[in-house]
Protein backbone atom coordinates (compact mmCIF):
# COMPACT_ATOMS: atom_id res chain seq x y z
CA UNK A 1 0.00 0.00 0.00
CA UNK A 2 2.52 2.33 0.63
CA UNK A 3 4.03 1.95 -2.84
CA UNK A 4 0.60 2.77 -3.83
CA UNK A 5 0.74 5.47 -2.02
CA UNK A 6 3.85 7.22 -2.48
CA UNK A 7 3.14 6.65 -6.82
CA UNK A 8 -0.38 8.25 -6.47
CA UNK A 9 1.40 10.95 -4.50
CA UNK A 10 4.17 11.41 -7.17
CA UNK A 11 1.29 11.46 -10.10
CA UNK A 12 -0.90 14.10 -8.16
CA UNK A 13 2.11 16.31 -7.70
CA UNK A 14 2.77 16.21 -11.62
CA UNK A 15 -0.96 17.39 -12.07
CA UNK A 16 -1.85 21.09 -13.18
CA UNK A 17 -4.56 22.97 -10.68
CA UNK A 18 -7.94 21.53 -12.91
CA UNK A 19 -6.21 18.59 -12.97
CA UNK A 20 -5.64 18.22 -9.58
CA UNK A 21 -9.15 19.36 -8.46
CA UNK A 22 -10.88 16.58 -10.80
CA UNK A 23 -8.52 13.96 -9.26
CA UNK A 24 -9.30 15.30 -6.01
CA UNK A 25 -13.17 14.72 -6.86
CA UNK A 26 -12.28 11.35 -8.49
CA UNK A 27 -10.83 10.11 -5.28
CA UNK A 28 -13.80 11.92 -2.75
CA UNK A 29 -16.07 9.92 -5.07
CA UNK A 30 -14.22 6.42 -4.41
CA UNK A 31 -13.75 7.26 -0.62
CA UNK A 32 -17.21 7.74 -0.19
CA UNK A 33 -18.26 4.51 -2.13
CA UNK A 34 -16.11 2.30 0.42
CA UNK A 35 -18.02 4.20 3.04
CA UNK A 36 -21.32 3.61 1.73
CA UNK A 37 -20.35 -0.41 0.58
CA UNK A 38 -18.92 -0.95 4.51
CA UNK A 39 -22.81 0.79 5.70
CA UNK A 40 -24.59 -1.57 3.29
CA UNK A 41 -22.22 -4.79 4.39
CA UNK A 42 -23.14 -3.90 8.12
CA UNK A 43 -27.06 -3.71 7.24
CA UNK A 44 -27.43 -6.78 6.01
CA UNK A 45 -25.60 -8.12 8.93
CA UNK A 46 -28.38 -9.05 11.13
CA UNK A 47 -26.53 -9.78 14.27
CA UNK A 48 -25.07 -6.67 13.86
CA UNK A 49 -27.68 -4.36 13.29
CA UNK A 50 -29.26 -5.50 16.20
CA UNK A 51 -26.33 -4.95 18.31
CA UNK A 52 -26.12 -1.48 16.95
CA UNK A 53 -29.66 -0.80 17.34
CA UNK A 54 -29.68 -2.14 21.13
CA UNK A 55 -26.31 0.18 21.72
CA UNK A 56 -28.10 3.39 20.18
CA UNK A 57 -31.12 2.46 22.12
CA UNK A 58 -28.98 2.18 25.15
CA UNK A 59 -27.66 5.35 24.64
CA UNK A 60 -30.38 7.04 24.30
CA UNK A 61 -31.53 6.09 27.31
CA UNK A 62 -28.45 6.77 29.05
CA UNK A 63 -27.94 3.71 29.92
CA UNK A 64 -24.07 3.58 29.19
CA UNK A 65 -23.30 0.52 31.01
CA UNK A 66 -25.61 -1.69 28.47
CA UNK A 67 -23.16 -1.41 26.02
CA UNK A 68 -19.23 -1.26 25.55
CA UNK A 69 -17.42 0.53 22.89
CA UNK A 70 -15.89 -1.48 19.98
CA UNK A 71 -12.31 -0.13 20.75
CA UNK A 72 -13.11 -1.34 24.65
CA UNK A 73 -14.42 -4.89 23.49
CA UNK A 74 -11.13 -5.31 20.97
CA UNK A 75 -7.81 -3.79 22.92
CA UNK A 76 -8.03 -0.78 21.38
Amino acid sequence: MENSLSRASGLLQKLSGENLRLAVSLLELLALKEEMEATAEVSADPNLAGQLNVARHSRRQGKYEDYCAWEARHGL
